[in-house]
C-alpha cells in the first residue's frame, strides 16, 4: 500500500503580516564581516563625525590615515582606495568612501612636516613674485624622469607632486617682499641615501631656477 505525504498545514498562514518598515529598512544595521555598522541616509562625507567613525569601523581617523598613508593605494582615487577598504578591512560602502574622502582631504594638505629619516623641509627665496614662481614650478618638465604625476595644483598657493620612487612631495609659496618664499616638503624617503639624494636634488633644481630668473 502507498501511502501519500501529508500536506503541511500552516495554522498561521491567515493571520495578519506587518507591513515592512520601509525607513527602518534603509536605515537597518547593516554587517560587515564581524562588525556591524550603522549606514547614514546622508551622501558620503570628508568628516564624519569622530564617536561614529570609531563605533561603526573600530577605528579612529588618525588610524585609518596611517594605514591608508602607508598601503599600496596611498595615491589612488576615490574608488580605488574605497575598493580597498572593503576588500581588505571589510568595511561597508558607505564607511568606506567617506574614509577615502577624508584621507583625499588630508592628503591634499600641507602636512608641515618635520625633518626625520623620511622626510626633508626646505625653504628656498626666488628672486621674483609668487605667480612667477608657481607657474615655472608647475611645468612638469623641470623635474626630469623621476615625476610621477601632479595630484594637486592650487593657483600661486601649492603643488603636490608624486614622483616614482613614491615619495610625494607638497611645494607651498609665500610672498616674501618682492620676492617668493618656496618651501619644499618631501615625504615617505627610504633611506639616508635616498634623503641626501632628495635634497641634493632640490638644491640644484633651486639653484638653476634662481639662475634663470635672475637674469
Amino acid at each position: 500500500m502507498i501511502f501519500k505525504r501529508k500536506k503541511k498545514i500552516d495554522i498561521f498562514g491567515d493571520l495578519p503580516q506587518a507591513p515592512d518598515n520601509i525607513e527602518t529598512k534603509n536605515r537597518e544595521i547593516k554587517k560587515s564581516g564581524r562588525r556591524a555598522m550603522l549606514v547614514p541616509d546622508t551622501p558620503f562625507t570628508d568628516d564624519p563625525a569622530a564617536d561614529k567613525l570609531l563605533a561603526n569601523t573600530a577605528k579612529q581617523r588618525e588610524q585609518w590615515l596611517e594605514i591608508l598613508d602607508q598601503s599600496e593605494v596611498r595615491e589612488a582615487d576615490q574608488e580605488g582606495i574605497a575598493g580597498y577598504l572593503e576588500s581588505n578591512y571589510r568595511v561597508q560602502q558607505w564607511w568606506a568612501n567617506s574614509i577615502a574622502l577624508m584621507y583625499l582631504k588630508w592628503r591634499a594638505g600641507s602636512k608641515s612636516v618635520a625633518v626625520s629619516s623620511r622626510n626633508i623641509r626646505l625653504v628656498f627665496e626666488l628672486p621674483t613674485s609668487v605667480g612667477l614662481g608657481y607657474n615655472l614650478l608647475n611645468a612638469n618638465s623641470i623635474y626630469g624622469k623621476d615625476l610621477k604625476r601632479t595630484l594637486k595644483s592650487v593657483t600661486d598657493e601649492r603643488i603636490v607632486l608624486s614622483f616614482t620612487d613614491e615619495t610625494r612631495a607638497t611645494i607651498l609659496f609665500k610672498k616674501s617682499g618682492d620676492s617668493c618664499e618656496v618651501i619644499v616638503e618631501h615625504e615617505f624617503i627610504a633611506n639616508q641615501i635616498m634623503l641626501k639624494y632628495r635634497t641634493k636634488y632640490w638644491n640644484e633644481l633651486f639653484a638653476k631656477m634662481i639662475e634663470q630668473v635672475s637674469r
